[in-house]
C-alpha cells in the first residue's frame, strides 16, 4: 500500500517534469589479493538451502525499505524544493504586482493632479475675469451714480436758488406791506386811542409779576400771559416761542387756538417767529391779515408780532391772532407791559433749559 502511494506521487512528479537520479552505497571490496592464475574448476551445481533463502529475501527487503525511504526523503526534498520555488514565484509575482499597482497609481495620481491643476487654472482664470468685469461694472456704476449725483446737485441748487429767490421776493412784499400797513396804523388822529387802558391800580400787573417770577417753566410762563390776555381782548390763538441759544432756530413754542373752525385752520398753519423773523429783527408790533377760508367762509385773519426781550438779547417773539378785527393798540401796549415783565424769567428758564414740565 505505501509503495503504491509512493508510485502514485512519483508519477504526479513525472507529470510536473522533474527529473531525479538514484544512487546506491557501494558494497564494502575486500583486500585484492594477487591474482591466481586461474583454475579450471568444475563445480557442480548445488540448491539453495532454505537459510539462504530467507538471507535473500531479508537482504531484499532491507534493499527495497532504504529505496523507499530515499524515495520518499527525495519527494518530501522536491516538494519542498517546489513550495519554495512557489513562494519565490508568488514572491516575484506579488513584488511585479505592486510595483505595477504603484506605477499605475503614481500615473494615475499624476493625471488627477494635473487635471486639478488644469480645473484650478481654468477656475482661477475664471475667477480672474469675473473680478475684472466686477471692477469694471463696479468702475461704471460709480460713474454714473457720480453723474447723477452732480446732476442732482445742480438741480438742487437750481431749486434752492430759485426757492431762495422767491422767498426774498416774498419777504421783500410782505415787509413793503408790513411797512405800509404800519404807517397807516401808527398816523392816528387821535393820541387818545394809542394810550394804554387802566390797569385797576396796578391789580393784573401784580397778579401777573407774582406768577411769571414762580412759574417752573417757559410753558407756566405761557398760560400766565394767555390768562392775562384772556381779561383784556378776545384773541384765536396765542403763541410763545423761546429761540434756542447757539442755533438761529426755535428752541420751544406754546401755542393756543380757539376750540372753533378759525381756531383749528391756525393750528395747522406755520409760524414764522423764528430768530430771523421780521418781528424778532424790528422794534415794537408787526402787524399783518390775510384772507383764508374757514368753514365754507371766507375769514380775515389779523396777526400781531412782537420779540421777547431782556435787554438787548432778543429771548423769542410772541404772536397773537385775531379774526375780523385786529388787536387794538392800547391792549397791545398793555400787552408789552406783560412781555417786558415775562422776559427776564423766560431768559433765566432758556437758560437752565427749563421749558416744560414733567
Amino acid at each position: 500500500m505505501a509503495l503504491s502511494q509512493e508510485s502514485a506521487n512519483m508519477t504526479s512528479g513525472f507529470g510536473d517534469g522533474i527529473e531525479f537520479e538514484e544512487t546506491f552505497p557501494e558494497p564494502v571490496a575486500a583486500p585484492v589479493a594477487e591474482p591466481e592464475p586461474p583454475r579450471l574448476t568444475v563445480v557442480p551445481a548445488a540448491r539453495a538451502t532454505p537459510a539462504e533463502t530467507d538471507t535473500g529475501e531479508a537482504l531484499f527487503e532491507r534493499q527495497l525499505e532504504r529505496r523507499l525511504r530515499e524515495a520518499e526523503e527525495l519527494v518530501k526534498q522536491t516538494v519542498e524544493r517546489m513550495r519554495l520555488d512557489e513562494e519565490q514565484r508568488l514572491a516575484e509575482w506579488v513584488r511585479r504586482r505592486r510595483e505595477e499597482e504603484e506605477r499605475r497609481l503614481q500615473s494615475w495620481t499624476e493625471e488627477r493632479r494635473s487635471a486639478i491643476e488644469r480645473t484650478l487654472d481654468q477656475r482661477r482664470s475664471t475667477e480672474e475675469q469675473l473680478a475684472g468685469r466686477l471692477q469694471e461694472m463696479l468702475v461704471e456704476w460709480e460713474a454714473r451714480f457720480e453723474q447723477r449725483l452732480e446732476q442732482r446737485r445742480v438741480a438742487d441748487e437750481h431749486d434752492a436758488e430759485r426757492r431762495r429767490v422767491g422767498d426774498e421776493e416774498r419777504l421783500r412784499a410782505w415787509r413793503e406791506e408790513l411797512e405800509s400797513a404800519l404807517s397807516a396804523r401808527f398816523a392816528p388822529a387821535s393820541s387818545a386811542e394809542r394810550a394804554p387802558l387802566p390797569d385797576r391800580n396796578g391789580e393784573l400787573r401784580s397778579a401777573a409779576r407774582d406768577a411769571i417770577d414762580a412759574a417752573p417753566t417757559a410753558r407756566d410762563v405761557g398760560r400766565v400771559l394767555r390768562d392775562a390776555l384772556g381779561e383784556l381782548a378776545r384773541t384765536s390763538a396765542f403763541a410763545l416761542s423761546i429761540h434756542h441759544s447757539d442755533r438761529p432756530e426755535v428752541a420751544y413754542r406754546y401755542r393756543v387756538a380757539a376750540d372753533d373752525e378759525v381756531g383749528r385752520l391756525l393750528r395747522t398753519e406755520t409760524l414764522d417767529d423764528g430768530p430771523e423773523s421780521p418781528a424778532a429783527c424790528l422794534d415794537g408790533w408787526v402787524r399783518g391779515h390775510r384772507a383764508s377760508r374757514a368753514a365754507g367762509r371766507v375769514v380775515t385773519v389779523h396777526t400781531a408780532q412782537t420779540a421777547v426781550r431782556d435787554g438787548d438779547a432778543v429771548v423769542g417773539v410772541l404772536t397773537l391772532q385775531t379774526e375780523e378785527a385786529a388787536v387794538a393798540d392800547p391792549i397791545l401796549a398793555r400787552v408789552n407791559e406783560l412781555v417786558r415783565l415775562a422776559a427776564p424769567r423766560l431768559a433765566a428758564l432758556r437758560r437752565s433749559g427749563s421749558f416744560r414740565g414733567a
